[in-house]
């Protein structure tokens, strides 16, 4: 015990030195920090990384309840590319931090914020299908029975949200998420049926209503063939651009979410009553569309937003502080990989991508109390 301790400061250390997260390089430049010995803390111990994690998002949470204003969860993917075919999870697929599909590994995550301080409290290893059908592979890289089973990014995500809402690991006023997990009809059900509040970005093929298309009665007759079962709404749905076109110049209004180096940023914005038809539900639900825009009209964002009943209404300058907080996740990131290597791990198997991460995690929040000090 007292041996893993000593390693784990090491390791940690390591994290923070100029030759980052690479354990030859920590052997190399660190005094005390042997190569073979750190290789089998973060390879082949048995410590629970998962544990770890959990006690970095109870910490996280502790470090930020104290600030006051709403607190939010947010959720993105993480990738990096990585050479070879043995690492766990490495694939062929779209790495969103370079743009293009490559060889590389992808996680999900999940980040705390509260106003502009936030914290790494979750992340789940993305297994494209082609480790998932692979029993072989899977076994191979140490990878447990119950994680060996597809699930797609967004699955992943409600996943972290369960985990860490579910338990009082973390708490949160809202869910917040780009098109990739907001495109996502079963995560948008699990939020509500959890009575989340969410703010979910939508790709502009999403159909809505701007009146509730529920029929007053079950599908007419025809006399002809077997009845109709299925209800259908009242009026087809419109693509987002066709919505965002029908608001009148005079209900757009500009407002500041944020102040930046160079003073306030601002965006105008509109929040609009839609319904989204479920075709699997066999209803309608009330949603909020929040559409926003620069100043000038460019970069516009759709938004779909969730009260939970009997909360308060949601205000557009509320709505539009939520939609762009997803700024922070981004730059949790850009600390975990460039101060801190995320990215740079020689981990192959499961296990050790769960040590290396929980540890980075430890790292941020080490970083974030020193800035809560420094304030």
């Amino acid at each position: 015990m007292h041996g893993q301790l000593a390693h784990c400061q090491q390791y940690f250390k390591g994290l923070f030195h100029a030759c980052r997260s690479n354990v030859e390089r920590m052997d190399e430049r660190l005094p005390d920090s042997p190569y073979d010995a750190l290789h089998h803390f973060i390879s082949v111990s048995t410590w629970d990384g998962a544990a770890v994690m959990d006690e970095v998002a109870r910490r996280v949470q502790a470090s930020l309840a104290p600030l006051g204003g709403e607190q939010g969860l947010l959720l993105d993917e993480c990738g990096w590319e990585k050479a070879g075919h043995k690492s766990v999870g490495v694939a062929r697929q779209y790495i969103g931090q370079v743009g293009k599909v490559s060889n590389g590994q992808v996680g999900v995550f999940a980040v705390l914020c509260r106003g502009r301080h936030a914290g790494l409290v979750g992340g789940q290893l993305y297994l494209p299908t082609a480790w998932s059908m692979d029993v072989a592979r899977c076994a191979q890289a140490r990878i447990p029975a119950a994680a060996q089973a597809y699930r797609s990014k967004p699955e992943l995500a409600a996943e972290l949200v369960k985990h860490l809402l579910g338990s009082g690991l973390v708490q949160a006023d809202w869910v917040r998420g780009d098109a990739a997990y907001g495109n996502s009809p079963a995560l948008r059900q699990a939020l509500e049926e959890r009575q989340q509040a969410y703010v979910l970005d939508v790709g502009p093929g999403l159909g809505l209503h701007l009146a509730d298309p529920t029929p007053a009665g079950p599908p007419a007759s025809t006399g002809r063939g077997r009845p109709a079962r299925r209800l259908q709404p009242t009026h087809p749905a419109q693509l987002l651009p066709a919505l965002a076109a029908q608001v009148p110049a005079s209900a757009w209004r500009c407002y500041t979410y944020r102040t930046g180096r160079k003073g306030a940023l601002q965006r105008e914005a509109v929040l609009l009553p839609v319904w989204r038809w479920e075709p699997e539900r066999q209803q309608a639900q009330a949603l909020h569309l929040l559409i926003s825009r620069e100043v000038d009209g460019s970069q516009v964002k759709y938004s779909l937003c969730y009260t939970p009943p009997g909360g308060a209404a949601l205000a557009v300058a509320q709505a539009l502080y939520r939609q762009m907080q997803r700024y922070w996740i981004e730059r949790v990131f850009q600390e975990a990989k460039q101060q801190l290597g995320l990215h740079q791990n020689q981990t192959r198997h499961w296990p050790a991508w769960q040590h290396h991460v929980a540890l980075t995690m430890m790292a941020l929040h080490f970083m974030l109390e020193a800035q809560l000090e420094g304030q």
